[in-house]
């Protein structure tokens, strides 16, 4: 039986892939919800098996994987249509796994993810505003309805950029990635994913504001 051990639901976005990818790969879990930035979350993530004490975290047979792309790839191993079959498209998917994974730094400093939050402030620096645009190129050359025709890890990994989106209001131009975007964000997954978050009592004030001005 594998166990998922991950952050609230409406604030991590990292726990949110892991979550997402197990249940596309149809791998039955239980899940433990660590409440994020209080006193002895991180020790109990690291008394979880988590050698870094974030999330997510997957204990496999008391043995543990503590980081989301090592995790992507024991489920492949369990589960290979989680990437696409062509072996050239994999590694393609996998290289915006990875751009998801190391970069956006900008956007993850400026959005906060807050799943159930709406017209949150953000300052558009050169930098989000770069990131933005790749993200967007990228959504523009989906092979159909997915990036990869089939909807796969790859999508997985920008379904909380998604999400970030739709909370701070980010406006695409390209009407290819607008439409990628509005189906990423109502894929069942997404939608099962916020209404747990919607439904969690707990509140991270600092991930809270600013709120928009009308």
């Amino acid at each position: 039986m594998l166990k998922l051990i991950i952050g609230n639901k409406n604030y991590s976005s990292w726990s949110m892939r892991a979550w997402m990818l197990l249940k596309f790969a149809e791998l039955p879990f239980s899940e433990i919800c660590i409440d994020l930035y209080t006193a002895g979350s991180r020790k109990r993530v690291l008394d979880l098996g988590g050698e870094t004490g974030l999330v997510p975290v997957l204990v496999v047979d008391d043995r543990a994987i503590w980081d989301t792309l090592a995790i992507t790839e024991f489920v492949y191993e369990l589960r290979p249509h989680i990437w696409p079959s062509d072996a050239f498209e994999r590694a393609k998917a996998r290289s915006y796994a990875g751009e998801v994974h190391s970069g956006l730094t900008a956007v993850r400093a400026s959005m906060p993810c807050n799943t159930r939050a709406r017209e949150r402030v953000v300052e558009m620096s050169e930098e989000v505003e770069l990131e933005i645009a790749r993200v967007a190129e990228i959504w523009s050359r989906a092979s159909g309805d997915w990036l990869f025709g089939d909807f796969s890890a790859a999508d997985v990994m920008f379904a909380p950029v998604a999400a970030r989106f739709r909370t701070y209001g980010v406006a695409l131009k390209d009407g290819r990635a607008v439409s990628y975007w509005e189906r990423l964000i109502a894929h069942p997954l997404c939608t099962e994913w916020f209404a747990l978050g919607e439904a969690e009592p707990v509140i991270i004030e600092q991930f809270e504001l600013p709120r928009r001005i009308k």
